[in-house]
């Protein structure tokens, strides 16, 4: 019988009858790409994407250099060094099929809090080409209620007065520009992966805010030698559970201390506006186009709202995962009459082909029973993650006196949901970076509905708009006097 291998360079070879293993020699990878954020998102995108390029076209030019800048990412940089940057990626159909790919596109990795100058030098470096980046909202440390870099938040403060021993992403970039330049150096692009509308556009005013602010004289030099290109990314990845690393060991025979989990499914699509060359995504099914807006503004209201929707409602009925969500009939006709009359309607009309396309492999998406998408991540941080999936869709329905019904239901179950209790009895885990002012201000909303609202930094100007407020008002009393799975059927059934 055989034993379990670890993954490592010095065993994957003995791993190819166990799982795809990479075809080609990483020892003439060149580094081209810093990637910020080695998330299991980045694994099982960008990583994937580059791993694929490499493979199948020979692209040997653009190997990626994995950088983490948190404390809390030191687990990662500790599992890739000892794995030499391999790791599984599993890829689960919805048939029940299992793909173990070990992905071989990341070669290098810093941590930032252990060696900060040479993340800085590593970032400078003339090699580097594209520095990308997943660093999450909170990341690009935007003011809650503007929407605009927050200039007053302590870390930046903390940056100005250590500004080698940066807590920013902007502060490592800047440090690294400051370099270039000195050196007399090329700049290069950066490039965005994270869920955020105009990811580029918000990078790029973010970290020119921030120069502006550190080292107000770099930024005529900036603005000539970088570039922003906005992207789109789609691919359902959930967090690693011990299960999964379990299967790889038991079913596999490969020990794996930090497999990532995925769905079949992949998009990327990104504006082609690269400061040098780039890899030649394009063979391996990534789309160039001039602008994003139409792709970002679809993915984001119909796959971000929709896994906010049944994570909302899911979580009060007592449903753990989307596709246990998904695949009750009461809440997907729910949900795809939420896409239909409230969502498409504010999309390109011009485009309605490939809506309609995309809706359908969504919800195929959603009820896939081997993606163990938890609830809980799809809640967490909701008061971020609201704003910029589902109000956009409200507003827009409301500056044209359409339909808005099913998005004000959502927003009365959102109140609820910070009750913190389920239908079944049961208390949740609610993890938000306000959740007191969230829990406070759906207890208040008992007496007066309107309390939930008035969370500006959420909301904006949402409450001045008596149509949404009607309609709130008279969903969130009707949800706290009975269950969601009983509002849902009466909502869908015309009596709500």
């Amino acid at each position: 019988m055989q034993n379990p291998l670890y993954l490592n360079i010095e065993n994957v070879g003995a791993l190819q009858n166990r799982a795809l293993i990479p075809a080609f020699d990483r020892d003439k990878i060149k580094t081209s790409i810093a990637h910020i954020g080695i998330s299991n998102f980045h694994r099982a995108h960008q990583a994937y994407y580059m791993h694929e390029l490499i493979e199948n076209h020979d692209e040997f030019n653009f190997g990626i250099c994995g950088i983490d800048l948190l404390d809390a990412d030191r687990k990662i940089y500790n599992v890739l060094k000892d794995q030499d940057g391999l790791y599984c990626l599993m890829v689960k159909d919805a048939n029940g099929s299992h793909q173990i790919k070990v992905i071989g596109s990341i070669v290098e990795y810093f941590f930032g809090p252990e060696n900060p100058m040479a993340v800085i030098e590593r970032l400078a470096h003339p090699d580097i080409e594209i520095i990308s980046l997943t660093i999450a909202e909170d990341g690009y440390h935007l003011n809650e209620i503007t929407g605009e870099f927050d200039q007053e938040n302590p870390v930046v403060a903390e940056d100005m007065r250590n500004p080698f021993y940066p807590k920013t992403v902007f502060g490592y970039l800047m440090q690294a520009f400051k370099l270039r330049k000195f050196r007399g150096l090329a700049g290069c692009t950066i490039l965005s992966c994270d869920n955020i509308k105009g990811n580029g556009d918000t990078m790029k005013a973010s970290f020119f805010n921030y120069v502006n602010k550190m080292e107000p004289e770099l930024l005529p030099w900036l603005k000539e030698n970088t570039t922003f290109p906005n992207s789109m990314v789609d691919r359902i990845t959930p967090l690693t559970r011990p299960e999964d690393i379990e299967t790889l060991k038991n079913d596999f025979l490969i020990e794996d201390q930090w497999p990532v989990v995925c769905e079949p499914f992949a998009n990327w699509v990104i504006e082609d506006n690269f400061f040098h060359g780039r890899p030649q995504w394009e063979k391996v099914g990534v789309q160039f186009v001039e602008h994003i807006e139409f792709y970002d503004k679809m993915k984001l209201q119909l796959l971000n709202a929709g896994h906010t929707l049944l994570g909302i409602l899911g979580t009060l009925h007592g449903y753990k995962t989307v596709g246990e969500a998904a695949n009750d009939e009461d809440f997907m006709y729910f949900l795809k009459t939420f896409m239909d009359a409230e969502v498409i309607p504010v999309l390109d009309k011009a485009e309605v082909h490939l809506v309609e396309n995309y809706k359908s492999t969504l919800i195929a998406r959603f009820k896939n029973p081997y993606i163990y998408d938890s609830l809980s991540r799809i809640c967490d941080e909701s008061s971020a993650k609201v704003p910029i999936f589902i109000l956009p869709t409200v507003r827009t329905q409301l500056s044209k006196d359409k339909v808005i019904d099913r998005a004000a239901f959502v927003i009365a179950a959102w109140c609820t949901y910070y009750d913190g209790l389920d239908d079944q009895g049961k208390t949740y885990k609610i993890s938000d970076s306000i959740s007191n002012v969230l829990i406070r201000r759906a207890t208040q909303s008992q007496q007066n509905p309107i309390r939930f609202l008035e969370i500006e930094s959420v909301f904006g100007d949402l409450k001045s708009s008596p149509i949404f407020v009607e309609k709130y008002v008279r969903y969130l009393n009707y949800i706290r006097t009975r269950t969601i799975k009983e509002c849902i059927k009466d909502f869908n059934s015309g009596l709500l």
